[in-house]
This record gives C-alpha cells, sequence and structure tokens, in this order.
C-alpha cells in the first residue's frame, strides 16, 4: 500500500503544472484512493525535491517552475571538436538532476537529435559537471554509460585522464550550418517528467579574424541577466542560507524572477560564476554551496538563528528520532553477530549520555522485541552475510556521530558558540551515514554491489569524523566546567 502510494505522490509531484496548496494536495491524493493526514501531506512536500515553497501556503513543482522556460550555454572547443554538446550540470536546475542525462531527449525543428559519445580531457569534464560540487561531479561523469567498462573504486575516485561522455550529437549544425565554439545553445524544457529539451543553436556574428562580434541587442539582454541573476541569487542566501543543495539554491534564485531570468537570450550560471566578483562556488563543509568569495560559508545565520535556540530542559526525546530503517538494521545486525539478549541493544542504539526513565525503557524494549519478533521469523544468516559486515560497520558509524550529534544538541552551549565548520561536517555525516542504512535496508544486494565504493565512503568519513569529533567535544567539555557551582 505504502508502495502505491508514494509512486501516487510521485507522480502528482512530478506533473503538477500549477502552484498549489497542501490541501489541493491531499485532495488529489483522496481522489486517487489515497487519504493523507495534513502531517502526512506535510511531510511528503517537505522531504520530496521535486516541490519547493514558495509564499502564502502554496508550492511549485520543478514541471511548473521550469517546462517551457529557456536556458542557455556557450559551445566550448572540445564539445565543437567533438561535434557535440555535453548537458552536465549546466542543466541545473531545469531538469531532473536525479535522471542519467544520457537519458535525456533532445529536439530541434520537431525531430529528436541522436545522441553522440565524445572523448573530453578529465579537466574539460570536470568543467562541464562543475555545479554538481567537488563531492559529486567525478560520480556524475562516471554515471554515464560511455564510462560502464570504468571501476572508480579501483582507482580511489580518480578519473582517467580522457572520459568519455555522452551528449547531443551536433554535426549537422557544425558542419553544415558552420556553428562554432563560442556560438550559443539555448534550450527549452518541453516535458520534465520525460527529460526531453528543446535546443535552438545560436550563430554569433564573427569579424574577419574569426572573433566573436558583438551584436547588440542579445548581448544587452545578457548583461542585465547577470546583474539580475546576481540579485536574485543573494536574496537567497540571505534568506534561505546555503540550503540543501546547489541545485536548491539555484532553483530559489530562478523562482525570484522566472520571466526575466529565463528569457530567450539568457545567460549561463557557470558564465556568470567565470566572471562574477562577489560570488563563488565555496566549501560547506564537506560539501560545496555558492557563497559569498571568499567567505566560510557558516552553519548558523539568519535563515536559521530562530530555529537553533535550545532549551536544554525541554529536548525531544531521542526514542522519536531513531526511525524504523535504523532499528531493522540494528536488529538484523544482532541477528547477523548472533547475539542473545535485546536489553544490549540500548546501548548500541542510544547515546552513552542518553537516560530512559523505567517507563520509557519498558515501552522501547517492547518496541524492539515487537519488530525483533518480525525480523527474527524470516531473518536468513546465510542469505544475509553478503551484507552483513558492511550493515556492521555503517552502524558503528552511525553509533559514533549520532552521539556525538545528541551530545551537542543536549550541550549548554547555544549552536553558534561550536567551531561552524566542524559543526556543518558532523550535520552532513549523520545525514550521509542515514542514507546509506535506509539504502542497505531497502536494497541489500545493491549495497554488496557497491560494497567497495560504500566501503571507502565509510572510510573518508570515519576520516572526518576523527577531524572534528576533538573540536567539538573540547566546546562541549568547556561548557561543562563553565555550569559547575563551587559550595
Amino acid at each position: 500500500m505504502q508502495f502505491s502510494e508514494d509512486l501516487a505522490v510521485d507522480d502528482f509531484l512530478r506533473s503538477r503544472k500549477t502552484p498549489f496548496t497542501l490541501k489541493d494536495f491531499t485532495r488529489e491524493m483522496s481522489r486517487k484512493g489515497f487519504s493523507l493526514t495534513q502531517r502526512e501531506g506535510e511531510d511528503y512536500l517537505a522531504e520530496s525535491p521535486y516541490v519547493s515553497w514558495i509564499e502564502d501556503g502554496k508550492f511549485i513543482t520543478r514541471a511548473a517552475a521550469f517546462t517551457g522556460r529557456f536556458f542557455s550555454f556557450t559551445l566550448t572547443p572540445e564539445e565543437f571538436k567533438n561535434k557535440m554538446f555535453v548537458p552536465g550540470s549546466r542543466f541545473m536546475p531545469f531538469v531532473d538532476e536525479m535522471q542519467n542525462p544520457a537519458s535525456w531527449k533532445f529536439f530541434y525543428d520537431g525531430r529528436e537529435l541522436p545522441h553522440r559519445v565524445g572523448e573530453f580531457r578529465k579537466e574539460t569534464a570536470l568543467d562541464l559537471n562543475v555545479l554538481y560540487g567537488e563531492e559529486y561531479e567525478v560520480q556524475y561523469i562516471a554515471a554515464d554509460p560511455a564510462m560502464s567498462e570504468y571501476d572508480l573504486a579501483d582507482t580511489d575516485f580518480e578519473l582517467p585522464s580522457i572520459v568519455k561522455i555522452t551528449g547531443c550529437d551536433l554535426s549537422r549544425f557544425i558542419d553544415g550550418d558552420g556553428l562554432r565554439s563560442g556560438d550559443r545553445i539555448v534550450c527549452r524544457v518541453l516535458n520534465w517528467d520525460k527529460g526531453e529539451i528543446e535546443i535552438f543553436p545560436q550563430k554569433r556574428t564573427r569579424g574577419q579574424s574569426g572573433a566573436i562580434v558583438q551584436i547588440g541587442d542579445a548581448d544587452s539582454e545578457r548583461a542585465a541577466w547577470g546583474e539580475a541573476f546576481e540579485k536574485a541569487l543573494i536574496k537567497v542566501l540571505e534568506r534561505e542560507g546555503p540550503c540543501a543543495t546547489i541545485e536548491e539554491q539555484l532553483a530559489f534564485a530562478f523562482y525570484e524572477d522566472l520571466e526575466t531570468l529565463c528569457s530567450f537570450n539568457c545567460d549561463s550560471v557557470e558564465n556568470y560564476l567565470m566572471h562574477s566578483k562577489k560570488i563563488a562556488l565555496e566549501l560547506f563543509g564537506v560539501e560545496t554551496r555558492l557563497w559569498y568569495k571568499g567567505q566560510d560559508v557558516p552553519a548558523v545565520g539568519t535563515w536559521n538563528k530562530g530555529e537553533m535556540k535550545k532549551d536544554p530542559g525541554d529536548l525531544e526525546n531521542l526514542k522519536f528520532k531513531i526511525p524504523e530503517y535504523i532499528l531493522d538494521n540494528f536488529l538484523r545486525d544482532f541477528e547477523f553477530r548472533k547475539q542473545k539478549d535485546l536489553t544490549l541493544l540500548l546501548k548500541t542504539m542510544f547515546p552513552e549520555n542518553f537516560a530512559l526513565t523505567p517507563d520509557e525503557r519498558r515501552y522501547v524494549l517492547l518496541h524492539i522485541a515487537g519488530r525483533h519478533a518480525i525480523i527474527a521469523r524470516k531473518y536468513n544468516y546465510f542469505a544475509d552475510f553478503p551484507v552483513g559486515e558492511i550493515r556492521n560497520a555503517a552502524l558503528d558509524l552511525y553509533s559514533r556521530v549520532s552521539s556525538l550529534v545528541y551530545d551537542v544538541e543536549s550541550s549548554s552551549a547555544n549552536f553558534d558558540k561550536f567551531p561552524q565548520n566542524e559543526l556543518v561536517i558532523l550535520s552532513q555525516l549523520f545525514a550521509h551515514i542515514n542514507r546509506i542504512l535506509e539504502s542497505i535496508d531497502s536494497n541489500p544486494d545493491a549495497a554488496v554491489e557497491d560494497q567497495a565504493t560504500l566501503d571507502l565512503s565509510l572510510e573518508g568519513m570515519e576520516y572526518n569524523f576523527e577531524d572534528i569529533e576533538g573540536a567539538l567535544r573540547g566546546v562541549i567539555e568547556s561548557e561543562k566546567r563553565n555550569n559547575f557551582t563551587i559550595v
């Protein structure tokens, strides 16, 4: 039932072409046979990457925002040499970044254009995917079907000097129409859900030397575009902060002025960043965000300071923060290690400093026993063996990270007293390890297939955790000492 409900929700959020309210959403789900409470509806909208809140209780899907909208980029020398263009991160945020770019379809004058595979220098490939951030650009390149024989895990995530990339064939425009490096490709989203994009190749006027000549109105519009984009982006940075991803930062910026920023003579985000003196890609913990050039991206700012205020005497009970997939992972690990005493799980699942009242302890143990009875009935040690060690390593890191998260949250120190970069990295590690455990729980076979990649990822997370733990615990211990009273 849940699977069908999730599909119905995704279908709505991937195809809705107009803004809507929470009531519109739950009413539409009811028509499809799924009754959602207000809280369930809010959870779906908050967790979906396909939708954003805009104003006055209204939401907008990526499909509604970007279908029919224009965006553009310039053809690079290596793309010209390969007679193709590479979508890369230049299509962000106009398309579904969860889709493989090699699956997108391109149209010109009503006809679909063929795909083409080209060879590019590693440095060029990275530049074409720069907006994914340093932490993801290599994975996006390696995920291209043309790179199927290359295993990143075997090379510690290092790309070869020459990579193969799938893109759109431009040979008819280059050979027949004289399209050249430096010319512009304007794109328009035809179908966001299916990844269908229309292209409009635009030749630039050139002098006898071959240099591009300014052509007037279109170039003036692109200059004005840069000013409008910067204004919109700075507004987003001040109001929303670093957001969850670069894609979300860009989507919010375009929402500010879709008509101006998605005009036919628009410029590109990459070109703006190349010339901007104010905004750049900056490190945000172990990730990357758009931020003020040369400045650290803080964990706490005007966008979240009110939410980050803490009352140590009014903490939520942590047992309500442990998702079922985390508990199920612990229980399968319990079976994998052939343990007998369920009470031992309390020490593993909960932080060392977390105290349960007798009533809470009974409640948690009853819940654990109930879930264990369901899992143990179907558990097969031999079938679970391939993923058992991976799960165990992930849970070990989860316990250490979640314990530090709890200690930071329950400390009397306000969040802005902690070193900001370390605080950001802790938050990111907690999110990443949760995603790994969720994927292990939902698809253990895929975890086994990706074991080498997961092992490298967990190893890197271990190093990052060890780098930040001392600085964060130092603030916690300092606050403890400052709160001691001599009687």
